[in-house]
């Protein structure tokens, strides 16, 4: 943990613009190669690994209570699409295909596309197994903006973006709408942002010990209202950024606090233990789920997931 925690012996600021930053969330094009996600050396008690939770193709679509008929679950799902780059935009490679299936009735329906299982805030022998584009990001302050690089089929449904806080806490971020055809970058800006440090209340906080502020990647969303035809629903993600400050910055202390009271070692410890016995419990369900329903037919899915 010794990484990830070093710069927590550093001065925590409320923020400026010195500290804002560009970081990717998740990059689809990383994810859809198996070989960018494997496990970090070390990480001997990994119980999910980074391919299972986090490869493309085993994404899953969450629709709401209401939407939840077999037929609309059935031809709801992800895959793993080439993606020539966007006109040289980025260079080829993978991008997350989503095809949800709205009830066809004139209801208020969402869908949500999550990870197989939810990432680990801290998870890996570093705390870092899925930051680099993988879903979680650390040291977030205030975020200015969030972006993402959609491609769009004429759909007038809305698009969110779900993150989770390091205290557990959920947020939606509305993006727009998916009503237009090919690539598009869409925005959501953050109008309580104040860019001039002179115009921020500035407040001394105390700096150990202090949990890194970090966010992750919980969910994307999309919205269709009751006057738009249902059926089916397709769209493509390339990536997520976040624009935000920094939270800490790094200065060379005197005392290492860590080093001496190791208290951030010991609160993280404590949070992997839960993140790995909710693994776990998810884990085991669905070995038992499986198990209940037979070798048969789970070769039968696995011919089927094959075929799409």
């Amino acid at each position: 943990m010794k990484r990830l925690f070093a710069v927590l012996a550093s001065i925590f600021i409320a923020a400026s613009a010195y500290g804002l930053t560009n970081s990717t969330l998740i990059d689809f094009s990383i994810s859809g190669n198996a070989d960018n996600l494997q496990s970090e050396e070390g990480d001997t008690n990994e119980l999910i690994t980074a391919q299972q939770s986090l490869y493309n193709d085993n994404w899953v679509v969450w629709l709401n209570d209401s939407a939840r008929l077999t037929e609309n679950r059935r031809n709801s799902y992800v895959t793993n699409t080439d993606s020539k780059g966007n006109n040289g935009t980025w260079e080829e490679g993978k991008v997350l295909g989503i095809r949800v299936h709205f009830p066809i009735a004139a209801w208020n329906s969402y869908a949500l596309v999550k990870p197989a299982y939810e990432l680990e805030m801290y998870g890996g022998a570093e705390g870092t197994k899925y930051t680099e584009g993988k879903g979680v990001i650390h040291n977030v302050g205030e975020i200015r903006s969030i972006s993402s690089w959609v491609y769009g089929r004429n759909y007038l449904i809305s698009y969110f973006v779900n993150l989770q806080n390091e205290l557990g806490e959920l947020k939606s971020y509305p993006m727009g709408n998916v009503y237009f055809s090919g690539w598009r970058q869409l925005k959501w800006e953050n109008r309580e942002y104040l860019p001039n440090v002179r115009d921020r209340i500035l407040v001394r906080e105390p700096l150990y010990p202090k949990l890194m502020p970090s966010v992750k990647i919980d969910s994307i969303g999309f919205y269709r209202t009751k006057d738009t035809r249902g059926g089916d629903f397709i769209a493509y993600v390339k990536d997520i950024t976040v624009e935000h400050d920094l939270a800490v910055v790094d200065f060379e202390e005197d005392i290492d606090d860590e080093g001496t009271w190791q208290l951030l070692k010991t609160e993280n410890e404590r949070r992997q233990a839960i993140e790995a016995a909710r693994v776990r419990e998810v884990t085991e369900l669905r070995d038992l789920e499986q198990r209940r329903m037979g070798e048969q037919q789970q070769q039968q899915n696995t011919e089927e997931e094959q075929a799409q």
